[in-house]
Order: structure tokens, then sequence, then C-alpha cells
């Protein structure tokens, strides 16, 4: 490995000419807001040029900010950019935008973000390979371990020398030091044994639930696997370079502190496998157990003094060995076994359940698990009945089962081996399936809802609460039906949960309940703003003090302060600043690492202004007499600050919609230099302005929302508008928006293209969400209208999910919209109500009762809501033209919803056309998919609200037997406009849109 030298060092005066030097917080980027001139609009060939910073994190030193710059589509660049001064690296770290060529809901890659070393001399991170080499061997049409392997680059911050290592699989570093490193080459011959590793025997049959969800139908049996054999494991001390080598490892670990590093080996010969550990400063290994068998879960405590890991070596001879957990102390090094299988009863030790030790390293945490059950042969029912059967009591139905069927069979439950008393201990099991262990491992908190499964398919319930003394297993009760779960402080002498619209609490030692904040008159800590027909949840908490001394928590604006005992009344921390001027106080947690708050510290809050949307950035203290003081508050979005560890350095980005938001970095959160200038280029192209504007409902709700215009503007002109919504959309003011598309609509893509766009907020009330919407929005229009600059028979509405929905609905009720696209529209809750969201297997009964569609009741207590809700039954309202998207592969809202609404429309003569993307998601995955429904939603308001040609695919449709032939035409481009052939069809091998930089819908309907 030689070192490379392809890095670049950019002088201070060429960054000074393109970078502010220091600049105070909130202070606008010069040239954002440029004279029009001959800039361009945004197209879709604008969109994939885009760049996003990904990753970014400060060295501990503070000397460095670390990130990865990547386009949305192409080769990316590690950079390591210095804190003071201009110097500056780029280091290629080649294909990481990679659209998403797959419907599959795991396709999406994300390059894992680099990391600093602890002294804050190196930078280090996988890098890949061209995205050329990519598109090569796609075309080769290679295998999937035949694509190009990740490499290792190692970045010295001292003068930017570049080391590459290729075919790294996987690389650690320790936390407390920078000597040493170590990483896992890929298999020399992985290509090879990946064409030959035997699959899985074909299922019996494969079904396909409605919506088009395939799901498997019976267990099989796989074929005999060959045995895992291991890689090179390559140890580094990184000051000299020099290395050691460890063959044939599955599995690798580093302490804390570098003083180790744990291998499980698995040879072909076998002559070698176990676990390992090697001293780094002596480089003597020591064995830990050797073998026939597997080995797994290797994990160091915190201190570096005790390893502990899984192995089935004791019965490697048996078919179906068990695993034991293991235990041993450093550097003695002879691992014993300490939970043994015939311990167990019917339970095994989890191979893939973690192991790790608590933080006071007096107990291990691993994984116990049901013994698995005997698969059936895929040939076993071919000729026997196949089906399933729900019944009535199963705390799960069927399509949920099926859903979480391979994680059931992997699941591990927690269970405790406390060292010093050589005992273990079960903690959780199927009726508490998930446990908190507190730092001591002395006392877990186990929150679950099992007893309430069944109720939990139409929204009710709630968690049932139980402290564990993990030395004993004891369980106590500690509150039952509680709506939102429970926390333990971090010190372990508390449970905290809130029920009745207050806080409450359990002294562990004690258990002894207290109510925290119900003494407090006129406070609320449940969320008045709530607005679904289900229990307000708690505005949250900030955090615990040190000792569990006290616990800070939220009311809508204000801090809080809390005796978790109950015996001191709470006490306000922001002086109610907050509730006075409307600013929204939230604690930021500079230092992550850290389980409590230091009362001695000052407090570090983020602030938005809840009426006019600036933000920024508050100190206080606890306890202090001063009111809170103000560091900066300005018109602009904030990302979370970092500080370095070891020094006083700040990272973080801002933005607004014109400005990306680049990095900042710099002493104090007053004083901060910009170091990032990711996209250069948006000033070659037309932009949007925002305002926020507000108008009451038909019911006289004050409401707010964002209308973003063309940066060129003319208030004596009248323009074509698109409004699009979901439920509250105003807080994102100052939120930047790439030039992105897919099934939502893009702020700044149409206003580059001479709309108007608007985002209202809507004012629900219980059981009449469709109402809701129309008597929100429908105001909001008229008040823009009324301004002057609103063309009125030029006005779209758009959404997506619920506010597909919505659009719907109110073009039932309202001519005033000549054009509309629905995404994944609900459109007859009558049918929805009983209906399945097949990603995960869930009745949909509760979002109709509790959630999101608000109704309020069951089908029978409320029939006639769902009915005056549905669009389907106002479908011969509807005189606006209508562009569906529902794609046949939707977990969430099931596909025939579109189906029904577009045979309705058909039979009634109105215009509608309906595009399922097949296969594809609730949201298009498939990055071909996105760019393909935003080009059809563009030339679709082009044509009815700016008077552009219908492309062929509206005036002509596009029959089976043609389909995929539009796709493959030559591209037409008409100047200023998207790319495309006259039919609509993108250019083929054009890539789509990624996410859009508007806000992204969640949920269904």
């Amino acid at each position: 490995m030689r070192p490379s030298h392809s890095f670049r060092i950019l002088a201070a005066a060429l960054l000074g000419a393109a970078l502010p030097a220091v600049a105070p917080l909130g202070a606008q980027v010069a040239g954002s807001g440029a004279g029009t001139g001959a800039r361009k609009p945004i197209t879709q060939d604008t969109y994939d040029i885009w760049r996003t910073i990904q990753g970014a994190t400060l060295s501990r030193d503070g000397q460095w900010a670390v990130y990865t710059q990547s386009p949305v589509v192409g080769d990316g660049e590690l950079v390591a950019r210095a804190t003071r001064g201009a110097t500056e690296y780029r280091v290629a770290r080649g294909y990481t935008g990679r659209p998403t060529n797959s419907v599959a809901a795991n396709a999406a890659f994300t390059a894992p973000p680099a990391q600093i070393t602890a002294d804050s001399r190196w930078a280090v991170a996988l890098a890949y390979a061209p995205q050329a080499e990519f598109e090569q061997a796609r075309r080769a049409k290679k295998k999937p371990a035949q694509m190009p392997r990740a490499s290792l680059a190692l970045v010295s911050l001292a003068d930017g020398q570049v080391t590459r290592v290729p075919r790294v699989k996987s690389f650690q570093l320790a936390r407390e030091s920078g000597r040493f490193m170590a990483y896992l080459l890929e298999p020399a011959d992985s290509a090879a044994r990946a064409d030959s590793t035997p699959g899985a025997a074909a299922p019996v049959a494969a079904a396909a639930a409605p919506g088009g969800t395939p799901r498997p139908v019976a267990d099989t049996v796989t074929q005999a696997k060959k045995k895992d054999v291991g890689s090179t494991l390559v140890i580094r001390e990184l000051a000299t370079g020099r290395e050691t080598r460890v063959e044939d490892v599955l599995e690798y670990a580093v302490d804390e502190r570098a003083q180790w590093v744990a291998y499980a080996v698995s040879s072909r010969s076998g002559a070698r496998d176990g676990a390992y550990v090697r001293a780094l400063e002596s480089g003597r290994e020591t064995a830990l157990l050797t073998g026939p068998g597997k080995y797994g879960q290797l994990a160091f405590d915190e201190r570096g003094a005790q390893i502990a890991f899984v192995s089935d070596r004791a019965e490697a001879a048996r078919e179906k060995p068990r695993f034991a957990l293991y235990h041993a102390t450093l550097p003695a090094g002879r691992a014993v076994a300490v939970v043994q299988p015939a311990a167990l009863g019917a339970d095994v030790v989890a191979e893939k359940g973690a192991v790790r030790f608590t933080k006071s390293g007096t107990a291990v945490l691993f994984g116990l698990a049901p013994a698995p059950l005997d698969s059936i042969p895929a040939d076993s029912l071919a000729d026997k009945a196949v089906f399933d059967l729900w019944h009535w009591k199963d705390p799960r139905l069927q399509p949920q089962q099926i859903v979480e069927a391979g994680r059931d069979r992997s699941r591990a439950y927690t269970a405790i081996y406390q060292v010093g008393r050589e005992r273990m201990v079960r903690l959780a099991n199927d009726s508490m399936p998930e446990v908190t262990v507190s730092d001591d491992g002395r006392t877990a908190l186990a929150v679950t809802d099992a007893p309430y499964a069944v109720e939990r398919m139409w929204g009710d319930g709630g968690n049932d609460v139980h402290v564990i003394d993990a030395m004993t297993g004891r369980r106590t009760t500690v509150a039952r039906r509680v709506p939102y779960g429970a926390t333990l402080s971090p010190g372990g002498r508390y449970v905290l949960w809130f029920a009745d619209g207050r806080w409450h609490s359990w002294d562990v030692a004690a258990s002894r309940a207290a109510d925290v904040t119900g003494a407090l008159a006129g406070v609320r800590f449940d969320q008045e703003t709530w607005d679904t027909p289900s229990t307000p949840a708690p505005w949250g908490v900030a955090g615990w003090t040190t000792g569990d001394r006290s616990v800070l928590l939220y009311d809508r604006y204000d801090v809080w302060e809390a005796d978790p005992a109950g015996a001191r009344a709470p006490r306000m921390v922001t002086d109610s600043v907050g509730r006075r001027r409307q600013l929204v106080f939230r604690l930021v947690d500079l230092d992550r690492e850290a389980r409590a708050i230091d009362a001695r510290e000052p407090l570090l809050f983020r602030v938005l202004d809840d009426e006019t949307k600036a933000s920024g950035f508050w100190r206080d203290r606890l306890g202090a007499a001063q009111q809170p003081e103000s560091l900066v508050m300005a018109d602009r979005a904030f990302g979370t600050p970092q500080r370095a560890r070891d020094a006083e350095v700040y990272l973080l980005t801002q933005s607004t919609l014109r400005e990306f938001p680049d990095l900042w970095v710099g002493p104090s959160l007053t004083s901060l230099a910009r170091v990032s200038d990711a996209n250069p280029q948006q000033q070659e192209y037309r932009w949007a302005d925002v305002e926020l504007v507000r108008w009451r409902s038909d019911e006289g709700v004050p409401l707010k929302g964002l209308l973003f215009k063309p940066d060129d503007f003319d208030p004596s002109k009248k323009y074509p508008m698109v409004v699009y919504f979901y439920e509250q959309l105003s807080d994102g003011l100052h939120n930047y928006a790439a030039p992105t598309g897919r099934n939502v609509i893009n702020p700044v893509v149409y206003a580059s293209k001479g709309y108007l766009v608007f985002f209202p907020d809507i004012a629900y009330r219980d059981g009449y969400p469709g109402q809701s919407a129309l008597h929100s929005i429908v105001p909001g229009v008229l008040s823009l209208v009324a301004r002057g600059f609103v063309d009125a028979n030029a006005i779209g509405s758009a959404g997506q999910s619920w506010g597909g929905y919505q659009t719907a609905y109110m073009i039932t009720q309202t001519p005033i919209f000549k054009a509309a696209m629905a995404g994944a529209p609900v459109a007859n809750m009558t049918s929805a109500y009983g209906g399945i969201r097949w990603d995960s297997g869930l009745a949909r009964a509760f979002q109709y009762e509790k959630t999101q569609s608000r109704i309020g009741g069951s089908i029978w207590e409320y029939p006639m809501r769902f009915i005056e809700n549905s669009p389907l039954f106002y479908a011969d309202r509807v005189r606006t033209p209508l562009l569906m998207m529902h794609n046949d592969g939707d977990g969430a809202v099931p596909w025939y919803q579109g189906i029904e609404l577009f045979v309705a429309l058909r039979r009634l003569g109105q215009e509608v056309y309906l595009v399922n993307y097949n296969g594809d998601g609730h949201n298009p995955r498939k990055r071909a998919n996105q760019k393909d429904v935003d080009l059809r939603m563009q030339q679709f308001f082009d044509h009815h609200l700016r008077g552009a040609p219908a492309p062929a695919w509206m005036t002509e449709g596009i029959p089976f037997l043609r389909k995929g032939r539009d796709q493959l035409v030559p591209p037409v481009t008409a100047a200023g406009e998207p790319g495309g052939e006259p039919g609509g069809e993108p250019a083929p091998g054009t890539p789509a849109a990624g996410a859009t930089g508007a806000p992204v819908p969640v949920g269904a309907p």
C-alpha cells in the first residue's frame, strides 16, 4: 500500500473568494438573491447534480470538520476542512449518490459516515469505485458479489496524504485512542463463493395478499449451507503504518481504549477455529476458546478488563448445537461458560442476540430465544391444503404475523448475567418483550402493550409498566394501561410516565409512587394543540440531572424542573419567557455521551418563534435568578449544533429557502464562519421566495401558510397557483428546498416554472376531516386571490397520502380547483376502514377511530361520518380533471381505493387518469418512477393551468400492448421545459428525481 497524493489543498486566497471569512450567525450568504438576469429554469436534468452534505462531524480537538459531499446521482467526495484557516482536503469517495433502481423497500444505499481518530490525526472512510465502473458492471449483468468492492481511505490530517486499501469490508476505530485501528478485508474468493452458495428450496406456492403484497405460505427447509469462512483482519498502527494480519476472521471488536482486539476465527480446515484476543501494545495473542463450532457477538466492557461472547463449542458435535454465553477477565483470557444450555430449559442462548456489558461492567446483557421450530420441507405440502387460520383471539392478525415472521424467528429476549454473583436472570419474555437496564445492572424496566394487543386494532389499550430487580428477577407492577409508555432514569432510581395529564414517578428503592406535576394549577404538560380523537401526548422530557436529582419537563413553550420524588414543587426554568413571547424552548444536547445533565453547567436551548417562525439559541442556568439569555434569533432554520469533545468549537448548519444548509464552524454560536459551499451552481437558476401568510378558517380559527413566489415575482401580474398540503407545514418557512421531484410538489421547481405554490395549514375538527380541510384551505386560497396576483381560473390542488385524500374530497365540494393531483388517496372510508395496511399487517381501524383520519369511533357508531367524509359518495359532483397515482405495491393505502374512485369518475365521464407503478410502494421507491410521476404532474398542471398542449398520454392513453414502448423513444425537449417526447415520457436512461425539498408526507389516511 503506497500513499496516494490524489488530494487537493485549497489555498486561503482561493477559498476566500468563494466563502465569507467570519460572519455572525444568521448572516445572509452573498449572492443568493442575485438578479434574475439570464438565469435558467429548473428542469429534471438539474436534479441529479445537486449535492448534499452527509455525516458532518468535528474532531475531538475541534481543528477539523469532516463530511461527505455527494450529488443526488454520481461520485462524491470526502472533505476534511480545517476549522481555522482555509486548509481543505478533498478525497474521491466514489459512487455515493446511487439512484434506487428497484421497487424493493430496502434497496436504497447510503454511504456510512467518515470517522476521525481519537487523536484527531486521521479521517477514515470506506470509498467506492466510480459510477462508471458500477454502470459497466451493471451492463455486463454481473451478480451482486461481482460488483466493485469498497476500499479504505485513510486521510492524514497533518498533510492530506491519502492511503488507500482495496477490498475492505469494514473497519473499527477505538473511541479513546488513535494509535491503532482494525479493518476486515473482503474474502479473496467472495464472488466465486457467492456464485456457488446454495439457496433455499423453492416454496410450495407464493400467495399474494390483496394489494399485491407477496407473502410466504409456509416455512421451507433450506439445503445445507457451507461453513462460513472468514477473511483477513488487519491491525494497523496508524503512525507507522505497521500492520499485523490475522487470517480467517469472521467477526472482530476493538475495545474503547485500543488495548485489545478480539476476533472469531473460522477457517476451511478448522484448525484455528475459536475466539481470540490480542494485546495491541505487545501483539501477544491469547486463545479465549478454541475448537469446532461458531463464535460471535464479541463484546468488551468499558474499561477493557472483561470480554464476553457466545459459542456452540460445547455442543458442536450435535446435529443442532446450542449456544452458551462465555466470559473472560483480561489479561488472563481463558473463557468460561457462564450460561450453559442445560440451565435454560426450553430456551436457548440466541446466536444473533447482541451481547454487551452494562456501563458499570458488573453485568453482561445477552439474548435468550425459544428453541427454533423444525422447518417444513418445501415439497411436503404439495398435495396438502395450504391456508392461514384467522382466529378471533389471536393477539396479532395473520397479515401482521406474516410480516413479522422473520423478526419472530430471530427474536431474542434480554437476559442478564451478574458477574460478581455468578447468576443469570431472565428479564424479558414474550409478554414483556422489551426491557431497559440501568447502568449499574441492578434494575430493569419493562413496558409492554401485550395485554392490550387485540384492543390496539382499533386504537385502544395502553402499556403496563413493571420494575424488575435484575439481581433476583422479582417483578413489581408500577402502573397499568399507561397511554405513552415509561422511562427509567439514568441512575435507575425512578420510573417516569405520563397519564391523566400529569407526570408520575415510581421510587424504585422505596416502592412508592408520586404525582410529580399534579400540584401545578393551570399548567398543561399534555399537548393542548392535539387534534386527533385520542389521548393527547405529553410535550416531552428534556432530560435528567446528575444523580437523578431532578427531571426537566416541557410544556408547550417553557421548561420546568421537577422533583421525581414529588417532595419539592416544580419550578419553571425559563421564567415564562416562552409563553409570554410564544417562544418554544427545547434543550440542545451538546454532550451526547453524557447520560445526565450537569446542573452546574449552562443550558443551551433551541428556540422557535411560534408566530414568525424565526429560530435561534438561548442560554440559561438551573436555579439562576436571571431570565434566559438570547444568543441569536434569525429568520432561518438552524441544524442541531455539535460541540467538539475536547474544545470549545461548534459546528452546525443554517439555511433558508434560498440558502443551502452549508456547514458553519466557530468558537461560539455567535461567531461562525461558513466552511462549505456545496451548491455554487444555484445562482445559475431561477429560484423562489417565500412569505408567511395568515387568514381565518370558515370556523374563525386563525391559520398560517407558506406562499412561494418566483424570485422575479410581479404583483401586478396574474399567476397560476398550485396548492399543496398535508396537515401543518408552516413551521418549514425557512427550510431549504433542493430542486428535485417525485409525487409531491416541490415549491422551488414550480416557482422556477412561473407558478405560485401555496402550503396552507389545516385546523381539524373531530369527525369531519374532509370538511376541516375544505373549511381551512379554501378561505386561504380566496384570501390570496383577493390580493390580485392569483389567476382564479388557474388554481390546482395536489396532495399525497393524507393530502391525496383531502385533495380528492375537496374536488367533490368546490369547483375552485381547475386541476388536481391525488397520490394514494382513500376514496371510500367504509371499505378502507376494514382493510389491512399490508406493509405492517395492521388492521386500518385504529387510524380512523383514534388517529389521522379523525372519525372518532367505529363504523357502526358513526356510519354517516364514514360516508360523509368519503369522496366516492360525491363523485357525481366532481368537475375537476384529476390525476391519481396509486401503486399496486402500496402497503399503507390499498390501491383498490384509487381504483374505486377511478372507475366511478370514468363512468361519470369525468377526466381522470390513474398511474400505477408496478410493484412500487406508497411513495415510489424506484428513481425512474419518481421522476416519471414528477414529469407527468408538471405536464398535467401545465396543460390545465397554463394552456400547454396535452401530452400524448393524456390524449391517447397507453394501451397495455404498448406498455413500455413509450419509455424507449428518443427525447424531444422544448427549451426551458422538462425533457421528454411529445407524449411526455422521459428520455431513455434518464434517472428520476430523489427526495424532494418540499415537506414529505408520512403515514396515510
